[in-house]
């Protein structure tokens, strides 16, 4: 920095950054028994931040030395004093104050923007204290060890399989496998943990963010509970509907993600089935026939475990296996047999078996879509069953109601594609 007017303002912007921080502080000793710096004194840090930088510029690196050492004395001492007299070891303002240091060098050093988003960044974390405690409390031990093992998954398992392709008919790709258990394993995850920020209070978004790892396991629970609580119908018939018809989103997805032209072929039927059918989630939901505030009665468990990603990888296997044995043997109509069949247990295996088929080894579109769109059919049918068996007459009838139709729809999309 040359001139005196470039120096002021550099000094006057790492001020201003720090009372940033500031602020917040100030704002919480009125709320606290805390009486830590304020807007004052952090300015200052700033200041001494921007000072430190410029005498580092004319003295050389030993004055950044002797300026930050001075700084850190300065923070010591006061955290020292503070916690003797209070007892509160706690060290987030003193971090807040090399912060509001750092953004004086930052800003020195002709980094505003920089300097800019950190401080507004720090200003934010502190503020956002009560949320994050009660955004922590709501996870438990099972949850934070869902996330590690998913990091486990896709961080460590993924780049040790090697990405080449073995067996008869080469339908074993160790890469290609593990990566499809990891998709399949993040889009549970995401609905897992938008299910504990959400909670389970609301049975019709239950049931939907429930829909992200298993509507079949949402049919399931919801029908049991439905025989338990029958003054519950509406909203549980509501979370099985919408569970179902975010299976749609999430077969377009997956396809979407990994062959795009398979999408297109399924973009279609898969938006109106999705339309109707939430929207028919949205109406039992309206209806103001009981009150849905009570707890949700559903279990959905941990989605990302190693024996769930072994299981997932061999179903994946086996019927990507299947799918190469009718390509060479039979004609590609049959892979709809395959779909159907594997659509009573899961849809997101033949969707990634076809979508791997259309991308990596040519197979039609319209053929993939076909096999995909029955286990579609298929699935839905046999969510329609569960509500029938296991559940309610009433929402039995209702879930029923719905989905049969909405599988009678899809076999008309799979009759024209």
């Amino acid at each position: 920095m040359g001139d005196a007017g470039s120096l002021l303002l550099a000094f006057l912007e790492a001020a201003g950054l720090g009372a940033v921080i500031g602020l917040e502080r100030q704002i919480h000793q009125q709320f606290t028994a805390d009486v830590s710096a304020g807007v004052r004194t952090y300015a200052l840090f700033g200041l001494w931040g921007a000072a430190t930088g410029f005498f580092a510029e004319v003295y050389g690196v030993g004055a950044f030395v002797v300026g930050a050492a001075a700084f850190a004395a300065l923070i010591v001492s006061s955290y020292i004093m503070f916690a003797i007299g209070t007892k509160d070891w706690g060290t987030t303002t003193e971090l807040a104050s090399l912060g509001a240091f750092t953004v004086g060098v930052l800003v020195w050093n002709e980094q505003v923007i920089v300097a800019a988003a950190i401080a507004i960044g720090i200003a934010a974390l502190l503020r956002a204290k009560e949320w994050l405690h009660d955004l922590t409390d709501r996870f438990s031990d099972e949850d934070v060890r869902a996330v590690l093992q998913f990091a486990v998954l896709s961080a460590v398992v993924l780049p040790l399989l090697p990405d080449q392709d073995y067996g008869p008919f080469e339908a074993f790709n160790p890469r290609r496998v593990w990566l499809m258990v990891v998709f399949v394993a993040a889009i549970g995850l995401v609905g897992y943990v938008a299910l504990r920020l959400k909670g389970e209070r609301g049975l019709g978004v239950t049931g939907l963010l429930g829909g992200l790892i298993s509507s079949t396991a949402v049919t399931l629970g919801f029908s049991k509970v439905s025989k338990d609580q029958p003054r519950l119908r509406t909203a549980l018939a509501a979370g099985i509907i919408a569970a179902s018809g975010l299976m749609y989103v999430r077969v377009l997805i997956e396809s979407f993600v990994f062959a795009p032209d398979l999408a297109l072929k399924l973009a279609l039927p898969l938006v109106v089935l999705f339309f109707l059918v939430e929207g028919t989630a949205v109406y039992w939901l309206t209806r103001p026939l009981e009150t849905t505030s009570g707890e949700s009665g559903i279990q959905l468990q941990n989605p990302v475990t190693l024996v769930s990603a072994l299981q997932f990888a061999a179903f994946y296997a086996a019927v990507i296996f299947v799918a190469k044995v009718l390509i060479d043997r039979s004609s590609e109509s049959a892979l709809s047999v395959v779909g159907a069949l594997s659509g009573i247990n899961d849809v997101d295996a033949i969707t990634l078996a076809m979508a791997d088929e259309v991308a990596r080894q040519g197979l039609a579109p319209t053929v993939a879509a076909r096999a995909v769109l029955a286990a579609v059919i298929v699935n839905t049918l046999v969510k329609a069953g569960m509500a029938l068996v296991l559940g309610s007459k009433a929402l039995g009838r209702a879930v029923a109601a719905t989905l049969a139709p909405a599988a009678a729809l899809g076999a008309v999309a799979w009759v024209l594609l």
